[in-house]
């Protein structure tokens, strides 16, 4: 097979102001670059005639993030928040080490977390997670793996 590696996920999102801290300051990443584009070339490659759209390049762990916001075509505004079971993207993942702790900070800093969904995977196994919202209701998983390391599935 001629693909040779995994390079990046992107995020629409609709308000930088709120996103770009959000996935910087609560999620660790580090803002890399942020590029402006409002020529044919991009564009095209993203699908349209005609586009303006900026992009935040954020890295963290060896990963890379890329939010995308366009100013032209707008996005649509979404008609639910999403939800596990929904096509596309389902969800992110971030480990955690102390649980409270980071239930507790996350509802400080206003984030709207999951409560519902506090537990575990697997019934009985070690371990821990939940799920929160970033800015505009994409679900990330928080997980708090096992001693070992290991996932309690797969």
């Amino acid at each position: 097979m001629p693909i040779t590696q995994f390079l990046h996920v992107s995020i629409g999102i609709s308000d930088p102001e709120k996103s770009v801290p959000f996935y910087r300051d609560i999620l660790g990443f580090k803002l890399i670059a942020e590029i402006r584009y409002d020529k044919s070339g991009p564009a095209h490659v993203m699908g349209f005639e005609e586009a303006d759209f900026t992009v935040w390049l954020m890295m963290r762990d060896g990963y890379r993030l890329e939010l995308i916001h366009f100013d032209r075509p707008k996005s649509a505004p979404l008609p639910e928040r999403p939800r596990t079971n929904s096509l596309g993207l389902s969800h992110l993942t971030v480990g955690i080490a102390e649980p409270e702790k980071t239930l507790a900070e996350l509802k400080a800093r206003g984030v709207k977390v999951w409560e519902h969904t506090v537990g575990n995977f697997v019934e009985g196994a070690p371990g821990f997670m939940f799920l929160f919202e970033d800015p505009d209701g994409f679900l990330i998983e928080a997980y708090m793996a096992r001693p070992d390391g290991k996932f309690p599935y797969g």
